[in-house]
């Protein structure tokens, strides 16, 4: 034994059961000097009470022994705990002895009639295993600490499955301790969803969800976590990291509450893409939409129609009644409107007096039915302070081909020439085509107010 491996023998308790009183004199005097403290029993009966009253380091026992037997205590013993060195001394070499020995996990055996030095190696061998069990789990309980004095989410993964959660994780889901949130039976995994609302839980296999929770971190990095309780205010975004540790096969994943950046992240979206006056998306978010919206038409051949409109006259409503009322007029329309399409169709504000309705798998016919309700109710209705007004519509369908410009230079001609042919009403715009079939789009000239 190396000298802190013999330094750590003489601070072992060590319990010692024999029931022949001359070996007991003679390994009593031996043991005493290479252990820190010896605790002797002459029967398996006295030894599981010393055992049960002092808990020593390392047993050693003889088999065959009045009132109980070494292996009857020995099995009391491992019932209570299952990692203490236990050395048996006796003069049995029969299989049904050694098959007992085995099931009960003797880590040692000696024989009859007992050398001290094959003693004192097999004292060795477990000592050093209790060693190093205990500088492992002195390890193990100084990174587990240090793990719950961090102020971040922790949790430790090893094989596919949850091996550690620290003391902040625990707080959050509100446990007091890693035994009562075991004990509840929640897998914590269906605690936690993607930025799409799909639970990880709901992934296939068990230890899938580890590999969804490493490709989040490693390409979206945010995860939302929500608490088991009922008062939960709901899903907590969080961004996540992790450490590999490929000797071990283990994760160790960190989660950072970003509530508050997904907040001004949300508010800066909202500032950049509504529009201030009227609070519906303004024409850069319109673009981005609309984009999205006619690959996917394009991808699937599927219809999808857009609806210009402007309002008649809106520089005399500015001139006669002033800025504020005609701002007025434009929150009123949108009112209007807004309620009065379908939950599919974006309404966005194109710019000025002018506003758009993109309108996904609706063709040229349902849209222009849409747009001559939208009109009829603009009419029909009392706006503050400049009493009734009216709108222009422009309607143009998806064709093949088309891009965000030709579809929308459609609609804003279909809106011309609905102004041109005396406002309040509503057109379509068909493509042109010339000679060779392909389709050709004039640039519209200024729309009239």
């Amino acid at each position: 034994m190396t000298i802190p491996e013999l330094d750590f023998l003489k601070s072992l308790t060590v319990l010692y059961v024999e029931d022949d009183p001359d070996i007991h004199a003679r390994l009593d005097f031996f043991l005493k000097r290479h252990v820190g403290t010896l605790l002797v029993a002459h029967d398996g009966a006295e030894g599981a009470r010393v055992w049960t009253e002092r808990q020593p380091d390392i047993v050693i026992t003889d088999i065959l022994m009045p009132t109980m037997d070494g292996l009857a205590m020995t099995r009391q013993i491992r019932e209570r705990d299952e990692e203490i060195p236990i050395i048996v001394t006796t003069a049995y070499n029969d299989e049904e002895f050694f098959m007992r020995s085995i099931d009960l996990g003797i880590d040692r055996y000696v024989l009859k009639p007992t050398d001290p030095a094959t003693l004192h190696r097999a004292l060795s061998h477990c000592a050093r295993s209790l060693w190093r069990r205990r500088e492992k789990e002195t390890a193990d309980r100084y990174v587990r600490f240090v793990l719950d004095i961090q102020p971040n989410l922790l949790l430790v993964t090893g094989n596919g499955q949850l091996e550690y959660i620290n003391q902040a994780f625990l707080n959050f889901l509100g446990f007091p301790s890693r035994e009562r949130f075991l004990a509840s039976g929640i897998p914590l995994e269906s605690l936690m969803q993607t930025r799409a609302g799909l639970p990880l839980s709901g992934v296939g296999e068990p230890k899938a969800w580890v590999q969804t929770l490493l490709q989040t971190a490693q390409e979206d990095s945010i995860l939302f976590l929500r608490r088991p309780d009922q008062d939960d205010p709901g899903p907590i975004p969080f961004a996540v990291t992790f450490n590999a540790l490929p000797d071990l096969k283990k994760h160790i994943f960190s989660f950072a509450d970003v509530t508050h950046l997904e907040k001004e992240k949300q508010e800066l979206e909202m500032k950049a893409f509504t529009d201030s006056l009227t609070g519906i998306c303004n024409r850069a978010r319109l673009q981005a939409i609309l984009n999205t919206e006619l690959r996917r038409a394009h991808r699937h051949d599927l219809p999808l129609s857009v609806v210009m409109c402007d309002i008649d006259h809106f520089k005399k409503i500015n001139d006669v009644y002033g800025h504020q009322a005609g701002d007025d007029v434009l929150r009123h329309m949108v009112g209007i409107m807004r309620v009065n399409i379908r939950a599919e169709d974006l309404l966005a504000r194109w710019g000025g007096e002018e506003f758009m309705v993109v309108s996904p798998q609706s063709d040229l016919e349902s849209t222009r039915l849409l747009a001559e309700k939208l009109r009829a109710l603009v009419e029909r209705s009392a706006f503050p302070a400049v009493g009734g007004i009216t709108c222009s519509f422009g309607v143009a369908e998806r064709e093949p081909g088309d891009t965000i410009r030709t579809l929308t230079e459609r609609a804003d001609k279909a809106l011309y020439a609905a102004k041109t042919g005396g406002r309040n009403r509503v057109e379509i715009q068909m493509s042109i085509r010339d000679d060779a079939g392909a389709p050709t789009h004039a640039a519209p000239p200024a729309s009239p107010g």
